[in-house]
């Protein structure tokens, strides 16, 4: 049966179903073995932090190297071991402290290592060979435990192979790496041990208060195996960190190594398919997959938000929460990815600390307005108008982090679409954050409103109206007026809101594209994208407009051709903006330069310490890629490169609460299929010849060309298949050949 669609703008007879059952998506992936070929691999030894072995679970990390010629490491974190200090800068207050190593002392000096990083069982496994003989390991962070276990079998002279924990100087770190003077007051008391029964705990107070602990226990096997299964522990005020720690290894005991294993497994094996990527780039891919398992072994929902280390302490200047880049990057491929679960601990962080986010700004706005300086810990305290000794001594400072953060909330409920979180959370915080900036706004004498100097992140001179501030108000405003509509709230600021817009300063630009802020071009090498951000992530100026791009790319030019300063993210915001023009080629050469230039052998990435949000937002930069959903249109493979002749993706999730999969076969798409979760209208631009559509088809309309408006009903779905294309070809499948695998690691 046919019905002509009869609308303004339908250019063809769409075809309808007899009844519009939910089209299929025919999928072929074998999950253990598309895993394995993005394992890392070690065929030598890994002796620094940077060419480990990552283990985590959203709390306890691990990251497995040699400490030295006799010693396997595990160098041991957990995300919420800080210190609790008063009367400093936050992140001399708050700052994530070092736990310790746990060793494996062989008997003889180590000459090599033969070990995998199985993915799709989030499991190390291998051989260590020394003078003496050999050992095989195997080892997890329990996935929902907070344990650690490892599994010894040693053979000829190292049967004489012993475990040790050797704890770390309970100090800042931060002190160490910048050479700051250090003081009494910086130094905790020594650990002490105490043993329960079978179990060994190391103990160490802080003089703040409270106490972090590791326990251990030692379980021997058949022949010569050992078990060793590891907990760690933190309280505060209180003294119970020792008893949660011991009784965390006794219910692991308890479980047995099969048991654990079992559990542990079947999180990873629900975790990996809420989405498929493939892509025919087989680094890439490989990349892309390592950071899907460093998300959830990085954080959870119920677990702490994701600061600079994640749950792998190393050595580092910045142990904590910085908040005009990090965190936001971090969390940005959970969206997309169809991860918001994990994504949950960064809304807690927000949600439950807006006391402290009210505490940041000057006492006499603190009724209505919340904020967040630079850096600190996860209680989220860093008062805005803090710059530290070495800040700008006119008082200018960082305005706008907590409405870049506010972005990443609406991200979350954009994709999700949950009304409750709108209107409870969402839509108040927004308002208190934009609120700081609106109490900062002065008219000038060109009748426009205007922000006073401030620090543009990263860049070392202070401006008036940086393009930072004003492209999050601008933001900010738009957004609170679009959902103030939604929620039919009828806000009273919302006029406040208006005129903001309306009189608000345009953006400062010269001959070199957008400037850092009024009078301030951009004169030496910069990092951050800062003064970008109105491209990306905010999506405010889009190069829609041929003035924009031609602006636009002239901006991302001039930055990105300064070197010197450049690091990691600045590749990835240069290859995001590309795929939202469409550049595909170029966004993927960005991508090949980070992996290529900054990107260790474990993928994780360094800038004087460890700093885990470049290769994670790497992640989002593939997504933009594969696919887009800003301003309610679902855009599929909008900046695929040309040696991209296949790709694929399956449940990809999309702004306005949509699942998205697509088939890519021989430079043409051939399939895509949209369901939709909430209900919300779109419009869909996907290059599909012949399109012949199943499903849902009364809720689609052709527009045009590769161009349909979808009003899709929640739960309802439609299918685009080319004319003539198999079932094999529209089949969502891995595309790239196992040439080139398991790039990462050590060879």
């Amino acid at each position: 049966m046919r019905a002509t669609a009869i609308a303004c703008g339908v250019l063809a007879a769409v075809p309808v179903l007899a009844a519009a059952a939910p089209p299929e998506v025919s999928t072929d992936v074998d999950w253990a073995a598309f895993m394995a070929r993005h394992d890392l691999v070690w065929k030598r030894t890994p002796e620094r932090w940077e060419e480990g072995a990552p283990l985590g679970n959203g709390l306890l990390g691990a990251m497995v190297h040699a400490e030295d010629s006799r010693a396997l490491s595990w160098e041991l974190g957990r995300t919420d071991v800080v210190g609790h200090r008063t009367g400093l800068e936050p992140i001399l207050a708050h700052p994530r402290l070092p736990i310790g190593r746990l060793l494996l002392e062989t008997a003889g000096s180590i000459t090599g290592m033969d070990a995998r990083l199985d993915l799709w069982n989030a499991e190390l496994t291998g051989a260590v060979t020394t003078e003496r003989g050999s050992l095989r390991v195997r080892s997890f962070v329990h996935a929902e435990e907070p344990v650690l276990a490892v599994e010894v079998e040693p053979e000829d002279g190292e049967r004489e192979a012993r475990f040790v924990f050797r704890p770390a100087l309970a100090i800042n770190e931060r002190l160490l790496a910048r050479r700051f003077p250090i003081t009494e007051d910086d130094l905790n008391p020594a650990p002490f041990v105490e043993e329960r029964g079978p179990v060994t705990i190391s103990v160490q107070p802080r003089k703040s208060g409270g106490e972090y602990a590791v326990a251990w226990q030692e379980v021997r096997g058949p022949a010569s195996s050992r078990v060793l299964v590891l907990s760690i522990a933190d309280s505060h005020p209180g003294s119970e960190a020792r008893r949660s720690a011991a009784a965390a290894v006794a219910r692991a005991v308890g479980q047995g190594s099969e048991g654990l294993r079992k559990s542990h497994r079947a999180f990873w094996h629900a975790y990996y398919p809420a989405s498929f990527v493939s892509v025919p780039a087989p680094r890439l891919e490989s990349f892309y997959w390592i950071q899907m398992y460093k998300l959830a072994a990085a954080t959870r929902g119920d677990r702490p938000a994701i600061d600079t280390l994640g749950p792998w302490y190393h050595r580092t200047p910045w142990p904590g929460v910085w908040w005009n880049l990090n965190i936001q990057l971090s969390y940005w491929p959970v969206y997309a990815a169809n991860r918001l679960s994990i994504g949950e601990s960064l809304l807690r962080i927000v949600d439950e600390n807006v006391d402290s986010l009210r505490r940041n700004v000057p006492e006499p706005l603190r009724a209505d307005s919340i904020a967040v300086g630079r850096m600190g810990g996860p209680n989220t305290w860093s008062p805005v108008e803090y710059t530290g000794p070495a800040g700008p001594k006119t008082g200018a400072h960082e305005m706008s982090n907590l409405v870049w953060v506010m972005h990443n909330y609406w991200l979350h409920w954009r994709h999700g679409m949950d009304e409750a979180l709108l209107r409870d959370r969402l839509f108040p915080l927004l308002k208190q954050s934009v609120n700081y900036l609106l109490h900062r706004l002065e008219p000038g004498d060109d009748g426009r409103l205007h922000l006073p100097e401030a620090v543009s992140p990263e860049y070392p001179e202070t401006a008036p109206d940086t393009n930072y501030d004003l492209s999050l108000l601008r933001w900010g405003c738009r957004t609170l007026l679009a959902l103030d509509e939604r929620l039919g709230a009828g806000d009273p600021l919302a006029p406040r809101w208006r005129e903001t817009l309306a009189r608000l300063t345009p953006y400062p630009v010269g001959p070199t594209g957008y400037l850092i802020g009024r009078g301030q071009p951009l004169e030496v090498s910069h990092r951050h994208f800062s003064h970008l951000l109105m491209v990306y992530p905010l999506r405010l100026v889009t190069g829609e407009d041929p003035e924009e791009r031609v602006l636009i790319e002239r901006s991302v030019a001039h930055w990105i051709g300064f070197e010197g300063a450049l690091q990691g993210y600045s590749f990835v915001g240069a290859s995001a903006i590309s795929s939202q023009l469409g550049k595909g080629e170029d966004a993927a050469r960005y991508l090949d330069e980070l992996i290529g230039r900054f990107v260790h052998p474990n993928t994780m990435y360094t800038e004087a310490g460890p700093v885990i949000e470049t290769p994670l937002s790497a992640a989002q930069a593939v997504h933009e890629m594969l696919l887009q959903s800003w301003g309610g249109t679902l855009r599929v493979f909008p900046a695929v490169p040309a040696a991209w002749q296949e790709a694929a993706f399956r449940d990809l999730r999309a702004e306005g609460g949509f699942l998205v999969s697509a088939v890519r076969r021989r430079g043409r798409t051939v399939l895509v299929n949209v369901v939709s979760l909430a209900g919300e209208q779109a419009t869909l631009r996907a290059e599909v010849a012949g399109a012949k559509l199943s499903g849902a088809t009364r809720s689609v309309e052709r527009l045009g060309d590769g161009v349909w408006r979808l009003k899709l009903k929640k739960g309802e779905s439609v299918q685009l298949r080319a004319a003539g294309a198999s079932a094999r070809e529209t089949r969502v499948a891995p595309v790239s050949t196992g040439a080139g695998a398991n790039p990462f690691g050590l060879r």
